[in-house]
């Protein structure tokens, strides 16, 4: 038999399934037996265990601990957590330590980039609130999301004015946001939004994202007359589109499971 998590509603009015994170989720009325429930679970063993395989199979995303990667314009850095009175996010260049990497220093080999650290410094304050593994990652992740919105709110504004007067393309009103599957938006009234993970990836594909976005206020609509508009003022557009293609997997910030 398989396991499930058992959720009572009083509103309900027929049984839901879900599968997250390999965890099966049973919704049902609050009259209905645990015996039904029980059958209604093994008639559908089939497609959980499916479920179940096929989020197994799922690239494991960014996780927020220890010595992870992840990418800041386009530059692949290590994750370093730290302690201190007050808490802080910022990047350094890691100390070398490593005589290997050391005597390739000396012979004027570029360092790697990895040797390059995103710093997440915790306050102790806050730390010692943290009592679970998920509450660390959490706090992590919140810190992060606010340097990340800080810096595009800098970066992306700066550019977008920039090509904004190159385009003669200008918004009505611009936001910075986390989208959960897109990496900007324009609507009708010419408002754009942006997506501040696009801290992610490096300058021309920012730009490329700002141009597109830029583009819809002529065309709002992915016809052939817009691509042409955004060739035209970003002609090597499809590199900044295979590079979001080729490091999605990395791009994509996973949910603390709790």
């Amino acid at each position: 038999m398989l396991e499930y998590q058992l959720v009572r509603s009083k509103r309900r009015k027929t049984l839901g399934l879900q599968v997250k994170h390999g965890q099966i989720t049973v919704r049902a009325p609050h009259y209905v037996s645990t015996d039904f429930i029980d059958t209604f679970v093994q008639q559908k063993s089939a497609w959980l265990r499916s479920k179940i395989a096929e989020h197994s199979k799922r690239p494991i995303f960014f996780d927020f601990t220890q010595d992870a990667t992840l990418f800041f314009l386009g530059e692949a850095l290590t994750l370093n957590i730290g302690l201190a009175k007050h808490g802080s996010v910022f990047i350094s260049n890691k100390l070398i330590t490593d005589f290997d990497t050391l005597s390739e220093t000396m012979d004027n080999t570029p360092i790697n980039s990895s040797l390059r650290q995103l710093n997440v410094v915790l306050s102790e304050k806050i730390a010692n609130r943290l009592t679970t593994p998920v509450a660390k990652v959490i706090q992590i992740k919140k810190q992060l999301e606010a340097y990340f919105k800080q810096e595009a709110e800098q970066l992306i504004i700066e550019r977008l004015e920039l090509l904004s007067k190159q385009t003669l393309l200008t918004p009505t009103q611009v936001t910075i946001r986390q989208y959960k599957a897109r990496w900007g938006s324009c609507n009708n009234r010419g408002e754009v939004s942006f997506n501040y993970l696009l801290m992610m990836t490096p300058i021309f594909v920012i730009d490329y994202v700002i141009i597109h976005e830029l583009c819809h206020l002529t065309y709002l609509n992915h016809s052939k007359d817009f691509w042409q508009l955004v060739e035209k003022y970003c002609p090597d557009y499809q590199l900044a589109k295979n590079w979001l293609n080729t490091h999605h997997a990395e791009l994509t910030w996973q949910k603390p499971i709790c």
